[in-house]
Parts: C-alpha cells; sequence; structure tokens
C-alpha cells in the first residue's frame, strides 16, 4: 500500500495536458521542483555567498549583452528588409536579354553564371529547401538542446533570486519542439527592475554563452582530435568521397571510398578548403596545362551548343589556344579532357601539326580526377561533368578522414560536423530571436523593463515602507505609464511589422527567382 502511494506521488508529479489538437503536444513535470528549492536554499546560505555574488556579476554582464542583442536584431532585420527589396527591384525591372544573347551563342543563354546566390543578413533553415531534408533530424535535436539550454537559464537566475518553480516540460508544435520553464509571474513582478532583468535575459544570454564555447571549441580543433582516435587524416592523398545523391550522374562515376586527387589542374591536397573553394566561388578554371591535339577540328564556333543539364554530356565543347585565347577550335572535349597524356605547355611541345588547346573559360566542363585505391597514378581515371560546377559541390560529400577500423562509418565525421555547425546556428539565432521585441518572447520583457529603467528609474523598496513623493506625483507616475505604454506598442509593432516584410518579401522573392 505504501509503494502504490508512492508510485502515485510520481505519477502526479508528471502531469500531460490533454492536446486539443493533435497539432500541438504539451507535456509538463513538477519532478525538478524540488531540486530547484534545494538551489536556491544553497545560493541564499552563507556557505555560497562568494558563488551568487559571481552568479550575479555573471548574469549582470548577460543582461548587457542581450540588450545589445536586442539592437542587433532589429538592425538585422531592417538590414534583410533593404536587401530584399532591393535584390527582388533589380530582378523585377531586369532586363530580358536571353534574344539578343540567342543570336550570340546558344550555350551563353543555358549557361549558370555563378554559384553567387543573393545573401542576406538573415537567412532562414528550412530543410528541403535552403538545407538537404535529411538534416531534419539533426536541426531537431540542435533545437532541442538550445531549448533546454536556454530554459536553464531562467530556472538558475530564478532559484538566485529565491523564485521557486511551478513546473518544467516541453511541448510538439507540429513537428517543431521547444522547452518550457513556469515561475509565477506575481513574484517575478515583485523584484526590482535590475533583477528582474537577470531572470528576463538569462535564457538569451545561455544561448550566446554555448555558441562562444562552440565557436572556441571550433576554432582549437578540439573535435578533430577526438576524431582522430578513430579516423585518419589521409589529407595528402586527397579526399574521400563520402556520400554521392542517389539521383546525381555521379553516382555511378564516383564510387563512395574512391579517392578525388584534382579538380581540372587544382591539386585538392594543397588546401583542404580546396573542394569548397574550387566549386563555390566563380573563379575560372584552373589548367597548369594543355593538351596537344590536330590542328583539322572545325573551327565554327557559331554551331557550338551546350546543355543546360548537367546530366547530358555536351557532343561539341569550345577550346582556345594555350598561348592566345583568339584561336578557337570546337570538338567533343571528352576524347581530349580525358586523357592523362598528350599535356603540353605551348604549341612548341607538340608535333607540328598539332596545337595545344584548353577549354574556353566560359564552359561548364570539371575534370575530376579518381582513384578508387589512393594509391599510386596508374589507378587514375578521368570524370567529366557537363554543367555548373556548384552542383558537384551539393551532390558529392567529401572527408579527409578514414576509419581506422572496418566498423566505424565512413560519413560519421560528417555527421558530427554538420550537427555541430546546426547546434551553433540555433544557439546563435535564439539568442537573437528571442531578443526581439515581439509578444510571448524574451525580448517583449526587456522592452519592459527597459522602458521602466529610463522613465521611472524605479528601484524596489521594502513594503513596509511609503513613498510619500510617489503619492505626491501620482500623476505624473500615471503619465509616464502611458507613455510607455504607447512606446512598447509602437516598438512592438514596428518590428512584428518588420519581420512580416522580410518573410513576404523572401516568399516574392523564391517566387520569382
Amino acid at each position: 500500500m505504501h509503494l502504490r502511494r508512492i508510485q502515485l506521488k510520481r505519477i502526479k508529479s508528471l502531469a500531460a495536458s490533454i492536446p486539443r489538437s493533435l497539432f500541438h503536444l504539451r507535456v509538463q513535470t513538477r519532478a525538478f521542483n524540488v531540486h530547484h528549492d534545494t538551489i536556491s536554499l544553497r545560493l541564499a546560505s552563507r556557505n555560497y555567498l562568494r558563488t551568487r555574488k559571481f552568479l550575479l556579476m555573471f548574469y549582470d554582464t548577460g543582461s548587457v549583452l542581450v540588450i545589445f542583442g536586442m539592437f542587433t536584431a532589429v538592425a538585422l532585420l531592417v538590414w534583410t528588409m533593404v536587401s530584399l527589396l532591393s535584390s527582388t527591384f533589380l530582378r523585377v525591372t531586369a532586363p530580358d536579354t536571353s534574344a539578343s544573347l540567342l543570336k550570340r551563342a546558344v550555350e551563353v543563354t543555358t549557361r549558370a553564371t555563378t554559384y553567387s546566390r543573393v545573401t542576406h543578413a538573415v537567412n532562414p533553415i528550412i530543410p528541403g529547401l535552403t538545407v538537404p531534408l535529411k538534416h531534419l533530424p539533426l536541426i531537431l535535436l540542435s533545437l532541442c538542446i538550445s531549448q533546454i539550454v536556454h530554459e536553464s537559464g531562467h530556472a538558475i537566475t530564478a532559484a538566485i533570486h529565491r523564485i521557486p518553480m511551478l513546473a518544467a516540460g516541453a511541448s510538439m508544435t507540429f513537428m517543431f519542439p521547444a522547452a518550457f520553464v513556469t515561475l509565477p509571474s506575481a513574484r517575478v513582478e515583485e523584484l526590482s527592475s535590475p533583477d528582474r532583468l537577470r531572470v528576463v535575459t538569462s535564457g538569451c544570454f545561455h544561448n550566446l554563452t554555448l555558441w562562444l564555447i562552440l565557436l572556441a571549441a571550433g576554432w582549437s580543433g578540439i573535435g578533430q582530435r577526438i576524431l582522430l582516435v578513430g579516423y585518419e587524416d589521409v589529407f595528402t592523398r586527397g579526399l574521400i568521397v563520402a556520400h554521392v545523391e542517389a539521383d546525381s550522374p555521379l553516382s555511378m562515376h564516383l564510387p563512395v571510398g574512391s579517392f578525388l586527387t584534382t579538380l581540372d589542374d587544382l591539386p585538392l591536397r594543397s588546401s583542404r578548403d580546396a573542394w569548397t573553394t574550387y566549386l563555390l566561388e566563380p573563379n575560372p578554371a584552373v589548367y597548369k596545362q594543355g593538351w596537344c591535339v590536330d590542328c583539322c577540328v572545325d573551327t565554327d564556333s557559331s554551331t557550338s551548343s551546350s546543355s543546360s543539364s548537367s546530366s547530358s554530356s555536351s557532343s561539341s565543347s569550345c577550346f582556345v589556344s594555350f598561348e592566345s585565347t583568339f584561336e578557337e577550335y570546337c570538338t567533343d572535349p571528352v576524347p581530349i579532357l580525358s586523357k592523362m597524356q598528350n599535356r603540353c605547355d605551348s604549341s612548341t611541345s607538340c608535333l607540328e601539326s598539332q596545337s595545344c588547346i584548353k577549354p574556353r573559360e566560359d564552359r561548364d566542363i570539371l575534370r575530376i580526377t579518381v582513384n578508387h585505391e589512393g594509391a599510386g597514378t596508374e589507378d587514375e581515371r578521368i570524370v567529366l561533368w557537363s554543367g555548373p560546377r556548384y552542383e558537384v559541390w551539393e551532390q558529392v560529400q567529401t572527408t579527409y578522414l578514414a576509419p581506422r577500423f572496418g566498423i566505424i562509418p565512413l560519413g560519421l565525421p560528417l555527421v558530427f560536423a554538420d550537427f555541430f555547425q546546426y547546434l551553433k546556428l540555433t544557439n546563435l539565432s535564439l539568442y537573437l530571436f528571442n531578443s526581439l521585441p515581439l509578444p510571448a518572447l524574451d525580448g517583449s520583457q526587456l522592452l519592459i523593463i527597459l522602458l521602466e529603467i529610463v522613465f521611472t528609474k524605479w528601484s524596489h523598496t521594502p513594503s513596509t515602507m511609503i513613498d510619500i513623493e510617489a503619492l505626491r506625483t501620482r500623476g505624473s507616475r500615471s503619465y509616464e505609464r502611458r507613455v510607455q505604454q504607447v512606446l512598447r506598442t509602437f516598438v512592438m509593432i514596428g518590428t512584428c511589422t518588420l519581420l512580416g516584410s522580410c518573410v513576404m518579401l523572401g516568399i516574392i522573392e523564391w517566387m520569382i527567382v
């Protein structure tokens, strides 16, 4: 019977609210209340006086940083709205030059120029649109951790100021998780403005602190040192293919585990960022040498064509002389670019009936040197890609870490790297987004406290004392409260307008691209 009562108490401590719809689930518990009260009592004792003073100074610093974050977040919204307006206006008013370009050459109209997409101060993370859909579990996991870190800040500052915790829990709206800590609002309102400021800003400050810790960890390379326990750095041999999209044409030519040594004539071991830099930045192709070919090739550039689809190869491509770009040749690129031999530095290195040529700079042809064993050059072969270079970066994932043991997955470092990046992004996003002066966010309470400090300069006094001066100036106090309310409403409406404008302009830009 006694055991049954204990079990009933534990069941009652976990209260799950009945959802009104299947799109919103909410679970809360009072199991952590005892631990919260214990921490609060210890911080109030003399033995932990230094700890309490340190925490007060720590969260005072956090209050200043979150106030700075609120102004920064609003400035980023303004910057994003202006850049969206300008980019949308330029896209709508841009003249259609496809007809005039078509007369010159077919390949000019079908070619994707660069990967330099329009970037804004705020770019949303949308699985399936801005990031791969397969990253959704990593995004949700990082969001859960960031939410728990955020709410732990409110719980700790509440314990410092002897505010009891009513409940803690989690909710799920659609598929997006959230955590929460319930505090008695009356007890929070009784605090002075600086104390309330600590409680309100502590959540955002925790997210900022974790972001700085992750940033320092990434800069120090501690994660890579941990991975080297089970993985070997093979950077000097090239990059390993870790994953290729199933619907990519490259999946048949770049098997997982094969080594990539060069892109065109750029050795991938020249820099750890060579893969990303060469494929994403709008730089011309790197050809240190040309190819010796017979001069009796078609030189009529007007009949050349190029396919805009990366899955099909072009039957003809234009080349230029290695010494002079004025000499142009058009022929099938596969027999030429797929050769590892017959390379030249000038036409003098070729036979008298041959010329030293290289692909024209505006041609979307990429030479990928593949070595299946990562050993000698005798096993190397060439894979030609026709299309924008950034598509190769989107469809192929590479790593320079090879597992030391067969049971260790090859793609595990990439999963950890993606999760690390999303954890940094979610913490920085929560720090900035929650500091915005919007309803239901910490920024709205922060705005109220700031207006109180600026206008009333109210300081906490015990309830047993009577402020005679406040009774004499009751009318001016109500006037100050009305001014605060007007300013608060104006700032919140303005922030909502900024956020809504950014969302609408982003949708419009996405539709017209």
